[in-house]
């Protein structure tokens, strides 16, 4: 059982690092040779997709998480290199705890991106606006990109540590 569950944890965590560097790193550098109709389509269309995805992904690494938790055997902490305890005064602890809040971290992150920044972007303005409501709107959706670009250099940089805290379990933590 533990297998099939540190299996699945994994998977959990790759798609969701995967999709993140990918939607960062692979997409955004597409787009800079799209026309700017196109990378508006594009990042509508692979975000909103991506976000269900992200989300499933790290509710899935979460569940996975928490029973992989509940399953410690202290005598098989033992026996790993250092000799690490399920506790805040030890390393492994720690990075567990750090871990658990970065995942809440990423969580939020991508709940907002999929309930409020991404939706924020896709309003537009309508022909009977007047000019300045028109220039009202475009300056929020400005902001609305800025935000939601703040929120994936975040979430990128926040799945990648969450990698390396994850992979250092294995040698008693980081921390």
């Amino acid at each position: 059982m533990d297998t099939l569950l540190a299996w699945t944890h994994a998977l959990a965590w790759a798609v969701y690092v995967g999709g993140s560097i990918t939607m960062e790193w692979v997409l955004r550098y597409a787009q800079r040779t799209m026309p700017p109709s196109q990378v508006s389509i594009v990042c509508k269309r692979s975000g909103s997709r991506y976000r269900w995805v992200g989300l499933g992904a790290l509710g899935v690494a979460g569940l996975t998480g928490a029973l992989l938790v509940a399953r410690i055997d202290t005598g098989t902490l033992l026996s790993r290199p250092g000799h690490p305890e399920l506790s805040l005064f030890d390393p492994y602890g720690q990075t567990l705890a750090t871990l658990t809040v970065l995942w809440a971290l990423l969580v939020a992150a991508s709940a907002s991106m999929a309930f409020s920044l991404h939706p924020a972007q896709s309003r537009r303005s309508s022909p009977e606006m007047s000019q300045e409501e028109i220039q009202d709107e475009r300056q929020r959706v400005g902001r609305a990109i800025a935000r939601m670009d703040r929120v994936l250099k975040f979430e990128l940089v926040a799945s990648v540590v969450s990698i390396a805290l994850g992979a250092s379990l294995r040698a008693g933590g980081l921390l």
